[in-house]
């Protein structure tokens, strides 16, 4: 029994490292998805604000067309 306690403890160790390594990498995975969450959000909210810009300097253009229009009649 005293020859197989060496190898016991290796194992023991061995199996608390693996434990251990794979909680690590649950725990980069979530921390990694959560920055590429936050990026996709800030980058959509940056085109949607581009996009409404667009459409209110799309809005004024047509409202002076159609004022220039109801001056000509």
């Amino acid at each position: 029994m005293t020859d197989a306690s060496p190898h016991f403890f290796t194992l023991s160790i061995l199996l608390l490292g693996l434990v251990a390594l794979v909680f690590a990498m649950r725990y980069a995975a979530d921390a990694y998805r959560g920055r590429l969450e936050a990026h996709r959000q800030t980058a959509t909210q940056t085109t949607l604000d581009t996009l409404h810009q667009e459409v209110r300097a799309l809005a004024q253009r047509i409202g002076a067309i159609e004022k220039l229009l109801r001056d000509v009649d």
